[in-house]
């Protein structure tokens, strides 16, 4: 048995409950669904790292314990305190509460499964001070550089018990492509309800063509999380782009940690940008956290 703190201060022991079949029989089968899907698409599939893969997020290390005061692990994370695990697509610049010094490198990416175009962008996050961090992305279409991107983000507090935390972020961008410039306003906030659910929720606007057409777009998010063990959550994520016309992206997912610095999260769902047709995205981010 270990002994650590929670984020009440409290003193908390963590018991090992050794391995759960019923949650390593889950995990296969949704690893396993998602093979077929990538089957039809153009994504060169190695068997054998496949089937490494698998077996390394079923071993009986993988999944770690299970707290018993429900302070799921997640290397990937919105908050640190209240624990509160990262949406995978529109993700944060660092968690909400972030300590100075930290850092992060993270590449996502998307691929089509109707037309094969891949979308895939590299990104440095570092925390310059205690609650404030910074990021640079670069966006790229399969080769091809498409946007050069920075964020900003900062924490404004949290409530309720340390079970709320809320915050803000900024985001500019030069899209390469059609030169023209964009940006994000949005606030941030989070809940953890229990030991194992969280919801992880944004909104603000988003005002495109700068410099030509000064278009305005609301942007609301929503993400909501369980947390199978200290090394396993499950997540669905709804992205919402509302103008003229609306567009979004939902999109289920799993985070698995392979340590407390390493985390890989999946997922696959529908996508469909503003006056364009829905489309099916098979997902992923690597992340590695400083």
């Amino acid at each position: 048995m270990k002994s650590g703190e929670n984020g009440r201060g409290q003193r908390i022991d963590y018991r090992p409950v050794g391995r759960l079949p019923w949650i390593e029989s889950r995990a296969t089968i949704a690893v396993s669904s998602l093979i077929p899907v990538l089957g039809r698409s153009r994504i060169p599939i190695c068997s054998g790292t496949l089937s490494i893969f698998v077996l390394l997020t079923v071993a009986s290390g993988a999944y770690g314990n299970i707290f018993e005061d429900g302070e799921n692990g997640d290397a990937a994370l919105s908050s640190e305190r209240p624990h509160i695990p990262e949406p995978m697509v529109f993700d944060l610049v660092r968690p909400l509460g972030v300590q100075q010094g930290e850092f992060e490198t993270n590449v996502l990416a998307g691929h089509s499964l109707r037309n094969g175009k891949t979308d895939w962008a590299p990104e440095l996050e570092y925390a310059v001070r205690d609650g404030l961090a910074v990021e640079f992305e670069l966006p790229f279409e399969n080769l091809s550089i498409a946007e050069y991107k920075l964020a900003v983000q900062g924490t404004l507090g949290t409530l309720f018990g340390r079970r709320f935390i809320h915050g803000w972020q900024a985001i500019g961008r030069y899209d390469r492509h059609h030169d023209g410039y964009s940006a994000d306003a949005l606030y941030l906030a989070g809940y953890r309800w229990d030991h194992a659910f969280s919801t992880f929720n944004m909104a603000g606007l988003r005002w495109s063509g700068i410099d030509r057409r000064n278009k305005l777009a609301g942007i609301v998010n929503t993400s909501w999380f369980y947390g199978v063990s200290d090394r396993v959550t499950l997540g669905i994520e709804l992205d919402n782009e509302i103008a003229s016309r609306w567009g979004y992206l939902l999109m289920p997912q799993v985070h698995l940690d392979f340590t407390d610095h390493a985390t890989l999260q999946l997922g696959a769902g529908p996508s469909r940008l503003p006056g364009k047709p829905t489309e099916w995205m098979a997902v992923w981010r690597m992340i590695f956290a400083f």
